[in-house]
Formats: C-alpha cells, structure tokens, sequence
C-alpha cells in the first residue's frame, strides 16, 4: 500500500484548484515589490537630485561603470528619466515630480496590495472550506466501532481547533508569505545593484541570524504537536462533563472532576506556555542581531562613501531597503511557526482521514432488491478487538415476522441487530438478505429499507417537521402530519409555539422523553422502511409514556417484520418468536408461553422481574 504523502505536501494539494487565480494574486503582488522598488529608487533621487542636487553625478559605483547588476538601475534609471520628461513636458519642475512620482508609486503598492491580499486570503479561506468538507466526510463514513471507540470531543477538536490553526496559517498569512519572499528577493537585486561589496559584506553576517531561527523553527515543530494533543485530551473532557452534568451533581463529584479537569487545563498551559515563550524570544533575538549587523553596516558604508563608490542618498536608500528587508523576513519566521502549527493540526486532520472505514462497499455491489422473503444469520460471530460478543449464532427472521432478542446485558444483543444495517461487519460468518450477503450488496439498497428506533432518542436542532421527514427538505406537509398522527405526537406538535415548524433544540430539551420517542417513531413510519429495529424502545420511559409510545410502536409493526430489543419483557410477550441470549450464543427460542413452560432462562429472567415489579407494587411496610 502506498504511504500517504507528507501533511505539508497534501495541504498544498488542495491549494491546487485555485492555482489559476492564485497567478492573477502573485503578479499583483510583483507589481507591490517593484514599486516599493520603485519608491526607495526615488528616496535616492530625493535626497540626491533633490535635497542635494548633483551629488549623484559623483557616484563611481557599478551603475555608472556598467558592472553586472548595473542593468536593473538603469532600468529604474529610464522609469525615472522618462516620468521626469512627461513631467516637464507638462511644465512641472523636479521640484514637484519627484514628490508626484514617490505618490504615484505609493498608491500603486497599497492599490496592488490590497488586490493581492484580498485574493490570496480567499484562496486560503477557499483550501480550508474544502479540507473541513473532506474531514466531515470521512467521519461521516466512518463505522459504529470507530465512533465507540474515538472520543467525541477529540474529533470536534480536530475538525474546528485544528482545522482553525490550519486557517491560520494558509489564510491569513498566506499572503505574508508570497509577497514578503517576492519583496525580499527584489529588495535583494536592488541592495547587489546599489553597491555588491556593501551588501555581500551585509549578507555574510546572514548565517549568524538565520541559524539561531532554524532552531526556534525546529523546538517550535517539536512542542506544536503536543499541544494539539493536549487541547485535544482537554476537549474530549469536557464533552464528558457536559454531556454527564446531572450524575456529576448527583454524587457530588464536582471537585473531584474539577480536579481532573484542573490537571488536563495545566498540561495545556505546559504546552502552550513553551510555545508562547519559544514565540517570545523571536523577535528581540532577530532585533539585537539586526542591532549588531546594522553597527558593522555603518562602520563598512563610511569608507565606501569616502572613496566615491556610494552617494549619502545612495547610502539611505541601501539602508532602508534593508530596513524593508526586516518585516519581509520577520514575516517569513512568522508564517514558519504558523505553517508548523498548521502541519501539526493537519496531521491530526489527516489522520481521522486516514483511518481505514472497515465497512466499505465492493466495487460489484448490487443493489437489493425489495425485501420479500428471509433475514438469516448464518453461523455468525463477532469481536471487539479480541473480546469475543457473538459465537455460532443461527437466526432466520421471515418477512412479516416480529423476533424479540432479549437476554442479560451483555448478551450481544445490540451487537446482533447492528449487523443487519452493516454499522459493523461478521467476524464469521454472513448475513443474508433474501439470500444475498450483505458484504455483496450497496449500503444505500440495504439502509433504505430499515427503520431504526433506539433507546437513545436522536432528534437534530431543526423544526419538528425536518426532524419527521429527516434528510428530505421538500416532503409534503399531509405526509408528516400523517406520520406524527399515527405516532400518536400531533397532538402535542400541535400544541408547541409554530407547530410542525417549532425547533426543538439542542438534544430535544424542550420535549419530555416521550414526546421525543414519538417523533423518533414518527420518523421510522415516514420513511416506511420494510424492516424495523426497535432498540430497546420503551426501557427509559416512564408507565404513562410507555403506554402511549408502545400504542405508537404498534401502529409503526403493523405490516412490517421487526427484530425488538428488549429489556422488559413485558413488551416482548406478543412477539411472534422470542429468541433468548446469553454470553453472545442463542441459548433459547419459542414463544412467551413455550419458553416460560421450559424453565430455562427466559423463565428465571420473567420470574425475576415479575417479583420485582411485584415487590415495587406491594412494597414492605415501612416500621413507625
């Protein structure tokens, strides 16, 4: 299998699309450096032609001798030449066209600047849109034991905080990055062109800056990806303390998790803090170099003003295109920390991606037909990891059939029903539907036909009506009142603020558990899939919601086969086959009355319950 290429190299993958308006941003951003070229060409003048009139004239440098950097001031040489003759032709003296032109270069730079800037930061907006769509995507794909097995709050870090520093660094300072190397790489031509000695002598103090920056960049990529992993930790606690608020209260454990949160905050504060100061020291220690480089600088530039080889205004001029060179390379370290960070977030990012989906469809895969005749397990087993769950298990559920699966927890009960949407796959094995292995079929033709309700009831932070008709925006206000109706909820429905458009909030708060249950049923009945899973349904509502959700269920199974996870097996009791569990193996199955005259498990567990819901029913007398 072929390694998947660096962080770095696939982020630049997805700068790829936007190459061609990434050329329009890099010539206006050509256009910028050459007039900030420009501008210090004219500070020259200024004080050379200007202030001093004449003093160019006795310039012994290599633009007056012909050497080989000559050809780019003489360039610069006929712009001024031929702006001046425009100027007085226009009957405007040196006096004024000099300031007229140092204007006109300065309003090109900043017009060009802002064109460049705007571009380049909507490509980088343009490549992370694109990268949080491909993440959310994989995840979306992933399989139920990547989901059991992944925090949730560590994979909200990875698609927002990381993916914002990601932005960071291929936004905002995306820009930096290409005009300050094009800038720096003009301002380089134009020192060489002024006077070589003067700015080899300069660049040969260069490693003394450079190295000690490659070691600030090297510690900086060392603890960036730590950090991630800390703030990471930090998240996936915090959804814990959240979603857990009411048994933290319960058993007073909020010092307990202040502590353990306290703990994680301060290994975040570890990590951030060594980035901090590694950040820190940058620029003083770019600024005493640049103080030691800029003291030699002047020691080495008076001997070649005294000997005729450079002008005062040559001298300013070469002076502050070095001075221009400090913010270029100062945004180049910059963008070197954010681009590490990036990578290091990236690298998270792209390991969700990576993770390799075990529930994939075959590139043959052929769509199911409509169910008409026989689910079957067929010698199926299953393991998490190396814990076995399901061993040897036989099943045949026939269209139209209600199974009930009930056992201790434990039992694989869950697991047995997940398999039939292929949320996990047979270690052993196979699954059949109307004959066909569901490993051969596409996951599209399969899902279409089940309907799931499950314990936990899902409802998304959208109207009553989405929730009902989720995932088909333009479905037909009768249908969802249809379907609430025969879930028993339009009444209710009715009664909230706007109806069927009401929100429902985050996690269906304003709803009783229900009326959320209700909704969940009257979604399953507007799909109006053949095969229903009810995944312990009813277990976590009280008498009164049970009665009304169990009415709704009823209504829902009418015409459909069913496989009912239960607890209680109260619900189970007209199921047209109960199959017994334990310790992942079918141990029994018959109906309520054949398994209860077998005195086997199912009858010790109808006993047990039935002497407990006896004992709640007629309770001890309580001693005065």
């Amino acid at each position: 299998m072929k390694p998947n290429p660096p962080p770095l190299a696939r982020l630049l993958g997805y700068f790829r699309p936007y190459t061609a308006r990434a050329a329009g941003a890099l010539l206006a951003m050509v256009v910028v450096s050459l007039s900030t070229i420009l501008l210090l060409f004219v500070l020259q003048k200024v004080f050379d032609d200007l202030l001093g009139a004449g003093t160019a004239e006795a310039l012994v440098g290599p633009s007056r001798q012909g050497g080989a950097a000559a050809p780019f001031l003489r360039w610069l040489d006929a712009i001024y030449e031929s702006a001046r003759g425009l100027a007085a032709n226009a009957g405007i003296g040196t006096r004024f066209a000099i300031p007229i032109l140092l204007f006109l270069a300065l309003f090109g730079k900043n017009l060009f600047s802002y064109l460049s800037e705007a571009q380049l930061n909507t490509i980088g907006l343009g490549m992370v849109r694109d990268l949080r769509r491909d993440a959310y995507q994989s995840l979306l794909h992933q399989s139920t034991r990547f989901h059991a097995e992944t925090s949730t709050g560590d994979l909200i870090s990875r698609l927002l905080s990381d993916v914002e520093l990601v932005q960071t660094a291929f936004g905002n300072r995306l820009t930096d990055l290409v005009q300050g190397t094009v800038t720096l790489a003009l301002l380089l031509v134009y020192v060489f062109s002024l006077n070589a000695r003067l700015a080899l002598f300069v660049f040969l103090l260069g490693p003394v800056i450079l190295l000690p920056v490659v070691e600030v960049a090297r510690r900086m990529r060392k603890t960036a990806f730590a950090s991630r992993e800390r703030i990471g930790e930090m998240g996936a606690l915090l959804s814990e303390t959240l979603r857990g608020h009411r048994v933290i209260k319960t058993y007073l454990m909020e010092k307990f998790e202040g502590e353990r949160f306290a703990l994680a905050n301060e290994r975040t504060f570890r990590a951030n803090r060594r980035i901090i100061r590694i950040a820190a020291i940058n620029s003083p220690m770019m600024e005493v170099l640049a103080g030691i480089g800029l003291a030699a600088l002047l020691m080495f530039s008076a001997g070649q003003i005294r000997s005729g080889r450079m002008t005062v205004g040559g001298f300013i001029s070469f002076l502050t295109a070095l001075m221009m060179m400090y913010k270029p390379v100062k945004d180049i370290t910059k963008i070197n920390m954010a681009v590490q960070l990036a990578i290091s977030s990236a690298r998270r990012v792209f390991d969700l991606m990576d993770r390799v989906n075990e529930i994939v469809e075959k590139p043959n895969a052929v769509d199911l037909p409509p169910f008409s005749d026989a689910i079957r397990y067929e010698n199926v087993s299953f393991r998490y990891s190396d814990a076995p769950v399901l061993e040897d298990v036989a099943l045949t559920i026939r269209r139209g059939e209600t199974v009930a699966i009930v056992g201790p927890s434990g039992a694989g009960k869950t697991t047995l029903a997940n398999l039939l949407p292929r949320l996990y796959d047979p270690t052993a094995g196979r699954v059949t539907f109307d004959g066909t292995d569901l490993r051969d079929a596409t996951l599209a033709s399969l899902r279409r036909q089940i309907g799931l309700v499950t314990q936990e009831t899902v409802l998304f932070d959208s109207s009553v009506r989405e929730n009902i008709a989720y995932g088909q925006p333009e479905a037909g206000a009768e249908a969802v009142r249809a379907a609430a109706r025969a879930a028993l909820a339009e009444e209710f429905v009715e009664a909230l603020p706007e109806g069927f458009e009401t929100r429902v909030g985050e996690d269906a708060a304003r709803l009783s558990g229900g009326q959320r249950q209700r909704l969940a049923i009257a979604r399953a009945i507007y799909k109006d899939a053949p095969i229903l899973i009810l995944d312990e349904a009813t277990s976590q509502l009280d008498s009164e919601s049970e009665a009304l959700v169990a009415r709704a269920l009823s209504n829902l199974m009418r015409g459909r086969t069913t496989l009912v996870i239960a607890h209680r097996l109260s619900t189970v009791r007209r199921a047209d086959r109960i199959v017994v569990m334990e310790r992942g193996r079918i141990v029994e199955s018959g109906t309520h009355q054949e398994l209860l005259t077998r005195n086997g498990l199912y009858r010790r567990l109808h006993d047990m319950q039935y002497f407990e819901t006896d004992a709640e029913a007629n309770p001890p007398a309580v001693p005065a």
